[in-house]
């Protein structure tokens, strides 16, 4: 009778640690749940997103590569200005002994993917000299009031670079799940053959 009674309290045991076992686990699902509601909440609902507010990860494969930064000229700061966006007029073309100035962005697009609609997204482009004479710029503008531009200078010498900061908040306008955003950056230059140079991002709102 006593192995058979240490036997049945043995099962007994068992039954219980194992239905413990398994109120556990069903309370660590149901909280895991839970735990994701709260998120998909936020994200869907008030657009949060564990990004908001930080700066986008460059992807420049050959930083070590860039020309280096120009020291000649000052920062200029650029917003939406309807009445100063620069006109895309058709470039003129300087005889071939006389130097020019070539303006190259870097990148001229930026894709970045899908963002939230509070999110606050800082972009860097890089604003190259290609030419042999001294690009200058005149003024930068933007297409809409979420988004500024901070030229790090306006007079870049042949083979060097300046910095256009750009700053892009999405919830200054309130905007749809899905909708598909384009934003520019006009730059007025001294270059002959682009007179307006462009720094553009796309973004689709989540």
């Amino acid at each position: 009778m006593g192995r058979k009674s240490r036997e049945r309290r043995q099962a007994k045991k068992q039954a219980i640690e194992k239905k413990s076992n398994s109120r556990s686990s069903i309370k660590l699902a149901v909280l895991s749940v839970l735990l994701v509601g709260v998120v998909a909440g936020l994200v869907f609902a008030y657009g949060w997103s564990p990004i908001s507010g930080v700066s986008e990860q460059q992807n420049d494969s050959q930083t070590a590569d860039l020309p280096p930064l120009s020291s000649k000229g000052k920062p200029i700061r650029g917003w939406h200005d309807m009445a100063n966006i620069p006109k895309q007029v058709r470039g003129y073309t300087l005889a071939k002994d006389q130097p020019q100035a070539d303006v190259v962005v870097q990148p001229f697009n930026r894709d970045l993917g899908f963002v939230g609609s509070r999110d606050v997204v800082n972009l860097t482009y890089r604003v190259v000299n290609e030419g042999n004479e001294d690009l200058v710029i005149d003024s930068v503008v933007t297409s809409c009031g979420c988004t500024t531009g901070e030229l790090s200078h306006n007079i870049i010498p042949p083979g060097h670079r300046a910095d256009l900061n750009v700053r892009f908040d999405v919830g200054f306008h309130k905007m749809e799940r899905g909708e598909q955003v384009v934003r520019i950056v006009w730059l007025k230059t001294n270059d002959p053959d682009t007179p307006v140079a462009i720094a553009r991002l796309t973004a689709t709102v989540q």
